[in-house]
């Protein structure tokens, strides 16, 4: 017993030594490299515009962290090529990993696979139910609240309305908290319809014209993402311009339709800074700059544990798309997309 006693008080003073020179170590860290680190970006449909000023956003932390940023991803929306494209940035082991998923449930071994080999994995925008260092996005919530809010203030609080979905994890969120919002606060609205989109764009114009047949009084339309808003706004145009788009996510093409009064609205998260933010909690993770008021350390496990960081949101409509032209901001930026640092 006397034996067992003085082994744990062994392992305590050792646990204490090790904490210190975390202390110690944490209070003398510069932000500054190590240069020879990479961290990577992986997304889906890797083309998009969305992604351009979150990775604009995650390398300029990089930058100013003195360390490596690389976009990568797929250019499908499909979620086992994400999952490989996941895999060979693992396979380089990478100093940190920002990862959008398209899908919760293809992504819970990979994303515990990497926590597992010490390599850090931020979600943004979408996420997974299994560990991971870091959330960071806008509320979907929010943004599902706010679409609904918007929606039934342009339509004079009464009507009918419809939502395209997708079967994306952030996506369905948005739409659930927008029905639920309607059936809470607006009485005199109905959602008579929910389109399965899958946020092609020839599906969801096709679905519009066919469920508008059947309800020509149709007076709004909400789609969690961008693709599917386009096809709604041009259903839209064509069935006269009185039924009201609004949309998550923009590009030109959405910004020019809420010029001309085809679309309503975009609610845009602030991509720019979810990148940053992922960026920067990869950073603290990979190399301890922080020393938290808790076992982490002791334990071994990760030192930070951020289950949601907001990033922000920001309604774009008539009159307010020119602060959102990327082409213009990339060019005030002197930089080029997707191109690493």
């Amino acid at each position: 017993m006397l034996k067992r006693t003085k082994i744990i008080s062994i392992l305590l003073v050792l646990c204490l030594l090790a904490a210190g020179t975390l202390a110690a170590q944490v209070q003398n860290k510069k932000f500054s490299g190590p240069a020879d680190q990479t961290y990577y970006m992986c997304t889906f449909v890797s083309g998009v515009e969305y992604w351009v000023a979150a990775f604009e956003g995650f390398k300029d932390a990089a930058k100013q962290m003195g360390v490596k940023a690389v976009y990568q991803g797929t250019t499908e929306y499909d979620g086992p090529k994400q999952v490989t494209a996941f895999e060979q940035i693992m396979a380089k082991n990478p100093a940190g990993i920002a990862l959008s998923p398209i899908d919760d449930a293809v992504f819970i071994e990979p994303v515990n696979a990497a926590m597992g080999k010490k390599i850090p994995v931020v979600t943004f925008a979408s996420d997974t139910s299994t560990a991971k260092v870091g959330f960071v996005t806008s509320s979907n919530e929010k943004e599902g609240a706010f679409a609904a809010r918007s929606l039934a203030k342009a339509i004079g609080g009464k009507g009918k309305v419809m939502v395209t979905r997708n079967t994306q994890t952030n996506h369905q969120i948005r739409v659930n908290t927008f029905i639920k919002v309607i059936k809470e606060e607006f009485p005199n609205i109905t959602v008579v319809a929910e389109l399965l989109s899958q946020q092609d764009s020839n599906k969801t114009y096709a679905g519009i014209m066919a469920i508008a047949q059947k309800n020509p009084d149709l007076a709004g339309i909400f789609s969690p993402e961008g693709p599917s808003g386009r096809a709604a706004a041009q259903a839209a145009t064509e069935l006269g311009g009185k039924i009201k788009v609004i949309c998550c996510d923009f590009d030109a093409a959405i910004l020019e339709m809420i010029e001309k009064d085809q679309m309503l609205g975009a609610i845009q998260p602030n991509a720019y800074m979810q990148g940053y933010l992922s960026f920067m909690i990869l950073y603290l993770t990979k190399n301890q700059m922080v020393d938290p008021l808790n076992a982490a350390a002791a334990k071994g496990d990760y030192l930070l544990s951020l289950p949601y960081v907001d990033n922000g949101l920001d309604l774009i409509t008539k009159g307010s798309t020119k602060y959102f032209n990327t082409n213009d901001w990339l060019k005030r930026r002197s930089s080029k997309a997707f191109v690493g640092w």
